[in-house]
């Protein structure tokens, strides 16, 4: 998954949690991720059922990331 990315005017009205939800409909396992300074996007993720697999550093920006992992509770 590439991101999420809702405007600043438009979060905490339920829509990246929806867009969230419609992937995780489609997918057993879902892998992002999310610069450690983000505390917003680190609780929504976290939140949801993701958990911090491994820390990096972005090398284009040179930001820490955390790499997260999401999988279903179902088996397909």
């Amino acid at each position: 998954m590439e991101g999420i990315f809702v405007s600043d005017k438009m979060q905490s009205h339920g829509i990246g949690k929806s867009l969230l939800d419609y992937i995780k409909d489609k997918k057993v396992r879902l892998q992002l991720n999310v610069y450690q300074k983000n505390v917003r996007a680190m609780s929504f993720y976290q939140r949801e059922g993701f958990t911090i697999q491994s820390e990096r550093m972005d090398e284009f920006t040179g930001e820490t990331e955390y790499v997260m992992n999401w999988e279903s509770d179902c088996e397909v």
